[in-house]
């Protein structure tokens, strides 16, 4: 049987080389954070994004995001001119399965490392789920620190004085098939936080924001700020699915992680008040408000604009985690690929690169 590794690239250049499938689960040896400009690739990838295939000047190509524990990467597939073939590789997978490269080579573009695979001398297969360990695929928390996280903000709810809101907060935290799900839930696809657990981590790094800010300010309502933070993004629980890689449900696509949340305390409130408790209106409404409003901008998928201090608070604590976290990503990235101090990345509110300082301070 042709292995992976000893692959005769000695085929018939006019023909898509086939993978032979292996016998038995192996353990992935070429992770992303250490892969080098040059470095051949042969092994394991989950896929995340995919392209279609578009012509160039010597065939058809098309391209995909590549993932493992620790990091993502890009790939190209270079094809000849043979469409039907290309297409036919295409769809021989599909976001969310695990593919075996073979015979791709690492390459710097646009400052970042991606892989290439030719046709005429690598190939791609989609893989059997006993070929592989799922653990190094998925990027995710140390269940040290989800469990040390969510001890956090179990205390930071223990400090919360408003009884109704409280009350809330254990309908939601109390809940252990809920408290799964929370603490095992990605904040994003790709901007930040875009790892298991990671929804957790902004939350809580939302809410220790607020927290500061309530210290600098006067006569801010802390407890509606704190559980709105750590309410702010129970969206996304439904808004995501996961398991090799990130993708949005079809709630998420149609309602959204902000309207989804909304729903969903509102049904709480409305379980609270059938079971006799008085949650007043004018209360859930500036919690409400919280929820819609936190992203701030219309253009951002706010329903709302933030209209009370609180409601502008959340939105520029969730902002900030989110920015920062995005940037540290950044940072880590282009450690990656450079030893130098600094590197140019692609700034959407600029429309052009900018330059990132990578070294100490």
């Amino acid at each position: 049987m042709v292995d992976l590794y000893d692959y005769d690239k000695k085929e018939r250049k006019e023909e898509q080389p086939m993978i032979e499938i292996d016998h038995g689960r192996r353990k992935k040896e070429q992770f992303i954070k250490d892969l080098k400009e040059g470095d051949e690739i042969n092994d394991f990838f989950a896929v995340k994004i995919k392209n279609p295939p578009r012509p160039y000047k010597k065939g058809i190509w098309f391209d995909f995001i590549a993932a493992d524990k620790t990091g993502e990467i890009g790939v190209k597939y270079w094809g000849g001119e043979n469409k039907e073939r290309i297409k036919k590789l295409y769809n021989s997978f599909s976001v969310g399965d695990v593919i075996q490269i073979r015979s791709g080579v690492v390459e710097i573009y646009d400052e970042k490392p991606q892989i290439s695979i030719n046709e005429t001398i690598g190939g791609i297969r989609r893989c059997s789920p006993k070929e592989y360990d799922i653990n190094d695929l998925v990027l995710t928390l140390e269940e040290n620190k989800i469990k040390e996280l969510l001890r956090w903000l179990k205390e930071e709810i223990k400090k919360i004085e408003n009884e109704q809101l409280k009350k809330l907060l254990s309908e939601f935290f109390e809940d252990t098939t809920f408290i799964e799900e929370f603490t095992h839930t990605p904040s994003a696809i790709t901007h930040h936080h875009n790892y298991i657990g990671g929804n957790l981590e902004h939350t809580v790094g939302v809410v220790r924001l607020c927290k500061n800010i309530c210290e600098m300010y006067p006569n801010i309502n802390r407890d509606l700020l704190v559980t709105g933070a750590i309410l702010h993004d129970i969206g996304k629980l439904k808004e995501y699915k996961y398991g090799t890689a990130i993708e949005k449900t079809e709630e998420g696509n149609f309602i959204g992680h902000i309207v989804i949340g909304d729903r969903w305390i509102r049904d709480k409130i409305k379980n609270l008040r059938e079971k006799g408790e008085n949650f007043p209106k004018e209360l859930e409404n500036h919690l409400s408000h919280l929820i819609l409003s936190h992203h701030g901008k219309y253009e951002w998928g706010s329903p709302r604009l933030p209209k009370t201090v609180e409601a502008c608070i959340l939105h520029y604590a969730d902002l900030m985690d989110s920015q920062v976290k995005n940037y540290i990503q950044q940072v880590e990235e282009g450690k990656k690929i450079t030893d130098d101090d600094w590197t140019a990345v692609w700034d959407p509110d600029l429309g052009r690169k900018r330059m990132m300082f990578l070294g100490t301070t």
